[in-house]
């Protein structure tokens, strides 16, 4: 989908080829790229947008039948009953709302998470690496907090492998990764101390 670097140097040694039509090519593949970010984007939120509308209608319908099978037992109980019986619809309802809420906020910070993924490695291929450094650190985060183990250790080793490439930070930079490093589980320690000995130099 991308044309690559190494396709400019190749036709440059086939024949004479201008800065400009070199230029133009590169400028094609960002354009390229963020296109097949934004689609990319799109997908997840119409995935997301679709999940959570699932979630809703399945606590809908739970609710629903729970309404039925209490109707049901008011009929056969006195007036007494129905008072504790609106107080255990009240707790119930309450219940789901919150387990729909919290889906809602783990899915949301995945997301997040997802979006600051997309974003580093788009940096990464216009080689921008101050700011791939910080769209990981914003994913690590967001890895973290939805407790996906796999995609945060990709997340810390690609922040490893960007600030190497990186040639001077800004004090927010700098401090953003920082603040990161704090959402790496003891079992990346190592890890750890490789992005705070990068950052001291």
């Amino acid at each position: 989908m991308f044309v690559s670097i190494t396709l400019v140097t190749n036709l440059s040694e086939s024949e004479q080829l201008s800065w400009d039509v070199a230029k133009q090519i590169i400028e094609s593949q960002g354009n390229l790229a963020m296109i097949g970010i934004s689609v990319l984007v799109g997908i997840t939120v119409l995935l997301v947008a679709g999940s959570l509308f699932w979630n809703f209608y399945l606590h809908k319908h739970e609710l629903e039948r729970a309404i039925k099978s209490f109707r049901s037992e008011i009929t056969v109980m006195g007036e007494e009953s129905f008072v504790k019986l609106t107080e255990r619809i009240k707790d119930e309802t309450e219940k789901m709302k919150e387990t729909i809420e919290k889906s809602v906020a783990e899915r949301m910070t995945l997301f997040d998470a997802e979006k600051a993924r997309l974003f580093a490695l788009t940096n990464e291929q216009m080689k921008i690496w101050e700011n791939a450094v910080v769209w990981w650190a914003e994913a690590i985060e967001g890895y973290a907090k939805a407790g996906e183990e796999n995609m945060l250790r990709t997340a810390v080793d690609a922040l490893i492998w960007d600030l190497g490439k990186c040639k001077k930070f800004e004090d927010d930079d700098r401090k953003r990764i920082k603040e990161c490093s704090l959402f790496i589980p003891k079992i990346l320690e190592k890890e750890k101390e490789q992005i705070e000995e990068k950052l001291s130099k």
